[in-house]
């Protein structure tokens, strides 16, 4: 590969084993609240103007709303796996544990990516008691029929969430980003995206090593892009139900869709992606790939088609280039600053990412006629 990234350290400094939680700052606090129950979130504190989520697992919350001036993404928490490892983090990063003060409580490390995101490292969150959900639903097959006078009901109702999933980051210097997650933190790259032309690495989906034990797909994902921004998260429902009826109550509910329902190629998750009132996109999914340490590492060409198997045409707001003010500052700030962030590599990207997904839809087809 051109780049020099680098799919997994062989002694990274800890390895982390989950996301922990995502904290946004929000101009209007209460109006975020309500978009985050009907999208299927549990509040479980508040505090200082703060207020906390969890869902259906015993974690005490995984995303955290405070009240800022600007809408914005303002940190990634990841959870260590022992207090040793947070010992080991703090030794190699010059940092210092600190107990939180917060709700959940825990001690965490707060440091910072290449790119300026604050990262807090967590360990001791607290544990809630699980909440009660429904079962997954029993689908008959032709082999198969569990479900005999059990009619499929409609749910009213926002999706069950069980847990935080992933979060995808965009990045000017995807390989400076890329490996300082993996060297710090022990991820692994599942899968690869790459300039068609150059090969050069410009997207990886980064799971945790749990040895033997299986992980997700992904838990972060670095994309190169022209400028430094959160892109989304994703949130695990139970089935497709799930994800499809809760995307139904969220438009019920007059808030915006994105894009689905499909399913991915990488990852293989059936997803459903909206916004939320501030534009941030928040992804249902369920049904994803786990790999344990020892699966290798795969590369692929970029660009649309990589994106879904099926489902909806890729709307052409989704992936979002709109030529505005501050992207073109952003732009110009990087290609002054950042020796990875390039013109041509923008250019590359741009063009792979122009070949439409599947070239047969929109087409225009004529019922054939009896003979």
């Amino acid at each position: 590969m051109v780049s020099d990234f680098q799919p997994r350290a062989t002694n990274p400094i800890i390895k982390i084993s989950d996301i922990a939680y995502l904290r946004f700052g929000r101009r209007d606090v209460a109006q975020a609240c309500r978009y985050f129950q009907d999208f299927g979130l549990v509040e479980s504190a508040r505090d200082k103007g703060r207020i906390y989520f969890r869902g259906i697992l015993p974690q005490h919350h995984f995303v955290i709303i405070e009240p800022t001036r600007h809408d914005e993404f303002l940190a990634l928490g990841l959870r260590a796996e022992t207090h040793d490892d947070l010992l080991n983090l703090a030794k190699a990063t010059a940092r210092l544990i600190e107990q939180s003060a917060e709700p959940g409580g825990g001690n965490r490390i707060i440091l910072t990516d290449p790119s300026g995101l604050r990262v807090e490292v967590i360990h001791g969150l607290e544990e809630l008691p699980a909440l009660p959900h429904r079962e997954a639903r029993p689908a008959n097959g032709p082999s198969m029929r569990p479900r005999v006078n059990k009619p499929q009901p409609t749910l009213a109702a926002p999706a069950e969430v069980f847990r935080l999933g992933h979060v995808v980051l965009q990045r000017q210097e995807f390989a400076r980003n890329a490996n300082w997650y993996i060297k710090t933190f022990g991820l692994i790259a599942s899968d690869v995206e790459v300039l068609p032309d150059s090969k050069e690495a410009v997207l990886t989906f980064l799971r945790c090593d749990r040895g033997p034990d299986p992980a997700d797909h992904h838990t972060i994902v670095i994309a190169a892009g022209p400028q430094d921004a959160y892109d989304h998260a994703a949130f695990e429902t139970l089935d497709l139900d799930s994800v499809a009826l809760g995307g139904e109550w969220l438009q019920h509910q007059g808030w915006v869709k994105s894009w689905g329902v499909g399913r991915h190629v990488l990852g293989s998750q059936l997803f459903s992606y909206h916004y939320d009132p501030s534009g941030f996109a928040v992804e249902h999914y369920t049904d994803g790939d786990l790999f344990d340490a020892d699966y290798p590492t795969r590369y692929h060409p970029t660009g649309k088609s990589g994106l879904y198997a099926w489902g909806p045409d890729l709307p052409p707001y989704f992936i979002d280039l709109s030529p505005s003010f501050a992207l073109i500052a952003a732009i110009i700030r990087g290609l002054r600053t950042r020796s990875e962030f390039t013109l041509a590599r923008l250019a590359a990207m741009k063009k792979a990412f122009d070949a439409p997904a599947r070239p047969w839809v929109g087409k225009r087809f004529q019922k054939p006629k009896a003979s």
